[in-house]
C-alpha cells in the first residue's frame, strides 16, 4: 500500500483524545479572571432621639403618644413600656390636680380650716384626716393594680384607660389622639410645676406665687 508524502496515519484512540481536547472549553489565564466585588452589607440607619439628638432613640418608644425619644437611662429596654406609660399618666394626672389644689388653698379655705398650704399637711395628720386619705386612696390603688396586671397579661387595655369618658371624647379616634397628647403634655408640665410650687413654698415660707420670703 502506498501513501502520499506527508500523510500521517492516526489510531482511533488518538483521534478521540484529539477531538475531546478540541471540544473542551478554553480556560482563561488566571490574570484575566474578573472576580465580582461583593457589595458591603447595607447598614441599618441609626435613628437619633428628637429631644436628645446625641443619643440613639430607643426602639420600644415607637408608637406611643408623645414620643420624642426621651429615655436617656434606657428604662424602656428594662421595664414593660405599657407599665412605664401607666405610671407616667398616673403621676401626670395627680400632679395636675395637686398643682391646682396647692395654689387654690392659698386663696380660699373652708370654715374651720384656716391653714396655709404648708400647714395643711401637719393639720391633717393631727386631725386624723391623713388616715382617711390613705384608706380611700389605697382602695383605689387596689383596683388600679388589678387593671394594670390584666393589661400586662395581654388584656388589650390601653395604659391609663379606666373607661372614664362621660362626655364621649373618645368617639373620634383622631380627636382622641389629640386629647391624649394634650393630657400628656399638660401632665408633664404639672409634674415640674408641682415640684417647683412645693420647693418655693418651703424656701420662701409664703403663699402663692411663692416668690418672696
Amino acid at each position: 500500500m502506498g501513501f502520499s508524502h506527508g500523510t500521517v496515519l492516526l489510531r482511533p484512540a488518538t483521534l478521540r483524545i484529539a477531538r475531546m481536547e478540541a471540544e473542551a472549553p478554553v480556560e482563561a489565564p488566571a490574570d484575566s479572571i474578573i472576580i465580582p466585588e461583593s457589595e458591603p452589607p447595607e447598614s441599618s440607619a441609626v435613628e437619633y432621639s428628637e429631644s436628645l439628638p446625641f443619643l440613639v432613640k430607643r426602639g420600644n418608644l415607637a408608637g406611643y403618644v408623645g414620643d420624642v425619644g426621651f429615655d436617656p437611662l434606657g428604662f424602656s429596654d428594662i421595664l414593660p413600656m405599657d407599665w412605664l406609660r401607666e405610671a407616667e399618666l398616673k403621676h401626670a394626672r395627680v400632679c395636675m390636680l395637686a398643682t391646682v389644689g396647692f395654689a387654690f388653698t392659698d386663696f380660699y379655705t373652708l370654715p374651720g380650716f384656716q391653714y396655709t398650704t404648708l400647714e395643711a399637711h401637719d393639720a391633717c395628720v393631727a386631725s386624723g384626716a391623713m388616715s382617711q386619705l390613705l384608706l380611700w386612696i389605697g382602695l383605689l390603688e387596689v383596683f388600679s393594680f388589678i387593671a394594670i396586671d390584666q393589661m400586662l397579661r395581654g388584656s388589650g387595655r390601653a395604659p391609663g384607660d379606666y373607661g372614664f369618658d362621660p362626655l364621649g371624647f373618645s368617639s373620634d379616634p383622631a380627636k382622641l389622639k389629640t386629647l391624649q397628647m394634650k393630657e400628656l403634655a399638660n401632665g408633664r408640665l404639672a409634674m415640674f410645676a408641682f415640684s417647683g410650687f412645693v420647693t418655693q413654698a418651703v424656701l420662701t415660707d409664703n403663699t402663692f406665687p411663692y416668690l418672696f420670703k
